[in-house]
């Protein structure tokens, strides 16, 4: 299992969370390239800012986090560029992990699709995988290819859009 997509709220993922983090002890660190070796990391999800709300318009360009146990160590990818060293926090050199990319409202009227993915088969990142999929599936309908929460069920309902690269997107 790679990827799990999915519609959903802040109401609807903050048990999703609780779910996983009841099963095993995780913490979330917000991935990109960042100028210092500084990280924001959450031990749970009530810590996460902004949750069910994403800061772009496009779900591929939206936050995204490496999501791992508590006591696993998160390696770091220095990167030269013309401008400097910058630090790399991503799956290439953590595979124990899962990515969480949260999706969320967008302005008013648009819902943005979330996933958790892995690019890893290590057994850690595949135990995560199974612990969320297991949350979605006893938690949020099926649609199609996606999982949909309570909220963002009645979200989809009122009316789909379609964003330019083809990932849909529910009008509210």
């Amino acid at each position: 299992m790679k990827q799990i997509h999915f519609f959903a709220l802040k109401d609807d993922l903050l048990p999703i969370l609780e779910t996983v983090e009841r099963d095993i002890p995780i913490k979330y660190i917000l991935m990109g390239q960042f100028p210092k070796m500084e990280f924001e990391t959450f031990s749970n999800r009530m810590q996460i800012p902004g949750l069910g709300r994403s800061a772009t318009e496009s779900a591929s360009s939206g936050r995204s986090f490496l999501v791992t146990g508590q006591d696993v160590p998160i390696e770091v990818r220095p990167i030269k560029t013309t401008s400097g060293i910058r630090y790399a926090l991503d799956q290439l050199s953590n595979p124990d992990t899962v990515t969480l990319s949260p999706g969320g409202r967008w302005g008013e009227d648009v819902v943005l699709n979330g996933r958790v993915a892995t690019a890893s088969d290590t057994p850690p990142a595949q135990e995560l995988m199974k612990i969320f999929n297991r949350a979605f599936r006893k938690q949020f309908s099926s649609i199609k290819a996606f999982y949909v929460g309570p909220r963002g069920r009645h979200s989809i309902r009122r009316r789909k859009a379609t964003n330019c690269c083809g990932a849909v997107a529910a009008r509210v």
